[in-house]
């Protein structure tokens, strides 16, 4: 009896210590599990911070964009509101010097696009003495040519 006893004490303290390391290996799982569940938790959270960050980025160089795009629009209408105004003085002041009234030798003027132009003013008779001095010279030559070649 005392070595039944003894053995029951002995396999109940074997049992005791089983049950011991089981939990103690159980306790372990469970603190490594805990551990990979905190570390995959943390990696998770520095993810989604970039991923944050590269979203606030992009919209930070999205308005950036924009507001140079609003500057170059508003520079451009600036400028082509100075170029229409230059387009309305310049209207108005050539009317305005059209509308000074110019006299009928001044229009007529005006409108020729010669570069120069040259007058001559003939005498007729002057013409008609020219012409008969030289038709009569030449019949002279060639009554002069004829009696020489003969």
């Amino acid at each position: 009896m005392a070595d039944n006893k003894a053995a029951a004490e002995k396999k109940a303290a074997a049992d005791r210590k089983a049950a011991a390391d089981k939990k103690a290996a159980a306790d372990r799982k469970a603190a490594a599990d805990k551990k990979a569940a905190d570390r995959k938790a943390a990696d998770e959270k520095k993810k989604a911070l970039a991923a944050e960050k590269k979203a606030a980025a992009d919209r930070k160089a999205a308005a950036d964009k924009k507001a140079a795009a609003d500057r170059k629009a508003a520079a451009d209408k600036k400028a082509a509101d100075r170029k229409a105004a230059d387009r309305k003085i310049r209207l108005a002041s050539s009317s305005a010097s059209r509308s000074q009234k110019k006299s009928t030798s001044e229009q007529k003027r005006d409108a020729r696009n010669e570069f120069l132009t040259i007058s001559v003013y003939l005498n007729s008779g002057k013409i008609a003495g020219v012409v008969s001095a030289g038709v009569i010279a030449a019949a002279f030559l060639v009554t002069a040519i004829t009696f020489i070649a003969r």
